[in-house]
């Protein structure tokens, strides 16, 4: 949270700044139009999280080529030690009813197909955010170039950083569900196997174990 409202406040103070210093602005209408234009933004990336929320088919959370994410992609990650400061970055999932800061049971793999859902359905989320952050430049605010569209930018970014703690971790739970398919299906190997044996044979060897002990 620190993190962003952090950006936030940056941006906003070089929004003011820019307007004021050197284009000539008042201090007041340049705190007014920055502040007014980053609280618009706000709103309509919390209406397009709700809406998406609602209104989006389960089938668009389905695993496809949108999720799917690229041996160069994680290197540019471990490149910018995301790892390190990807804490740091707020995490919403628990408003929807799942949090995604970490894995609670990793030893289920219904649980980690949930949380695979989930996170197909945050990045969904986040990119219908970095698409509408764009929609303040449709609006009839003063200073297109010099509050909108800075607005807008700041605004990619944020949606860009919790986008990428999502990928980071997409990767390291479909490894995490390979290695529970592969333990299940040497489970389900090794009971069949039992199954096979004669029964008189799973006799003698219950009855040599009891006379060992």
């Amino acid at each position: 949270m620190i993190l962003y409202l952090g950006i936030i406040l940056i941006g906003m103070v070089l929004t003011v700044l820019l307007n004021w210093l050197a284009l000539g602005w008042s201090l007041i209408d340049a705190i007014v139009w920055t502040s007014a234009t980053t609280g618009i933004e706000i709103g309509i990336n919390i209406a397009l999280v709700i809406i998406a929320g609602l209104c989006v088919p389960h089938i668009f959370y389905r695993e496809c080529k949108l999720y799917a994410v690229g041996k160069g992609e994680m290197n540019f990650y471990r490149a910018i030690r995301l790892n390190n400061w990807k804490d740091s970055i707020i995490e919403l999932g628990f408003l929807g009813g799942f949090s995604k800061k970490k894995i609670a049971t990793p030893d289920s793999p219904a649980y980690v197909d949930k949380f695979i859902y989930e996170l197909n359905k945050g990045m969904f989320v986040h990119y219908i955010g970095v698409l509408g952050s764009f929609i303040i430049l449709a609006l009839p605010l003063p200073g297109f170039w010099s509050v909108s569209f800075i607005v807008a930018m700041f605004s990619v970014v944020l949606n860009f950083l919790p986008l990428m703690v999502l990928r980071y971790n997409k990767p390291r739970l479909l490894l995490l569900k390979k290695r529970l398919e592969r333990n299940q299906a040497r489970t389900v190997n090794v009971s069949e196997k039992i199954e096979d044996i004669p029964i008189s044979l799973l006799c003698a060897a219950s009855a040599i174990t009891d006379q060992r002990a």
